[in-house]
């Protein structure tokens, strides 16, 4: 009777688990549910054990079997992975794993992130809890994990959660028209959408999109034109039989996923387009046609590439000889005009 009225477990809400979404069935699933932290950390209120116990609670509700970790974190300095940073810090810490299709997932409660595997030799057990009642019943108190003082368990949760993005299609559209919209408010004239151009961006970003999941290249933003970057685009567009060009111009944009709100989202896109071709050696007024790609990897990073250039309407390979009075017909490099055509 005595152990009864002071077992810190019957302070936990009664009852406790419940259903908080649909069925987690795959890591990309996972990460497409995990709920946005933002200045929500509060030492000793809704700290990494709060938060630990909360996100078991979210993710026990959508099938996910997860467990709490109590141990160390040993991480000598910041570092920024996946768009996140994930500062340095040692001693007393908790996390969760979830284990999805026979997967062991490290997630960082204060970021509701999954932790990059390069990152996970920080963080070593030292215990690990099944459940709630586990964790509560070895701390002999329930206010290292009372996660629901500070968030209503009734309630829907607080925290914003991913969107589903529209079709890449649609996506890679609404990109479009946005970037034409900036810059008919800088004088400019709109560019003219080239579905033969998009789909070589729409093939680059889903190579760069394989290789940042596979690790074989480093995260950020690509807006280098070097003379070697210049070169590899021009072989990929002439590769897919485009040659009606004089100037081309590649961008890209990594952006960390998943999204949480797609105006965000686009405005981010935006803004990096603008700060791009402010800095090209071709002014923007040069181009005339585009096409934007975009590919999403599992964890949804969203990876998108504008390829822009200015069309010629002679001298390329196929086409007619370009003329002009007192000079003989001619041909870009590197073709040559034979018989009216530059071959």
């Amino acid at each position: 009777m005595f152990h009864g009225i002071f077992n810190p477990v019957h302070d936990i809400p009664d009852p406790y688990y419940r259903d908080t979404g649909h069925n987690v069935t795959n890591r990309s699933e996972l990460a497409h549910i995990l709920p946005l932290f933002t200045d929500t950390y509060q030492e000793d209120y809704f700290d990494c054990s709060e938060m630990s116990a909360f996100m078991e609670w979210y993710l026990e509700g959508h099938g996910v079997d997860t467990m709490i970790v109590a141990g160390d974190r040993s991480q000598p300095h910041n570092i920024s992975a996946g768009g996140f940073e994930y500062e340095k810090g040692t001693g007393d810490h908790a996390w969760i794993v979830a284990n999805v299709s026979g997967e062991s997932i490290l997630i960082e409660p204060t970021l509701a992130r999954i932790v990059p595997k390069s990152l996970e030799k920080y963080y070593l057990i030292d215990i690990t809890y099944n459940d709630i009642y586990d964790a509560v019943s070895a701390s002999r108190s329930v206010e290292e994990y009372d996660w629901w003082t500070v968030v209503d368990i009734g309630s829907p949760v607080p925290f914003k959660t991913p969107v589903s993005l529209p079709a890449s299609t649609k996506l890679e559209a609404d990109i479009f028209d946005l970037v034409n919209w900036e810059r008919e408010d800088d004088g400019l004239l709109a560019l003219k959408q080239n579905d033969e151009i998009a789909e070589v961006a729409r093939a680059y970003s889903r190579d760069l999109a394989a290789r940042k999941h596979s690790g074989a290249d480093n995260e950020g933003t690509d807006d280098s034109n070097d003379d070697d970057d210049d070169d590899e685009l021009d072989d990929l567009l002439k590769k897919s039989g485009i040659y009606y060009f004089d100037i081309s111009v590649k961008q890209t944009l990594s952006v960390p996923g998943p999204v949480y709100d797609y105006e965000e989202f686009l405005q981010t896109c935006l803004d990096a387009w603008a700060y791009g071709e402010s800095g090209e050696d071709t002014g923007a007024s040069d181009l005339d046609e585009s096409g934007i790609g975009v590919a999403v990897d599992p964890d949804g990073n969203v990876y998108i590439t504008q390829v822009s250039i200015r069309r010629i309407h002679c001298g390329y390979k196929g086409a007619s000889c370009c003329k002009q009075q007192g000079y003989y017909p001619w041909c870009y490099k590197p073709w040559e005009c034979n018989r009216g055509i530059c071959e």
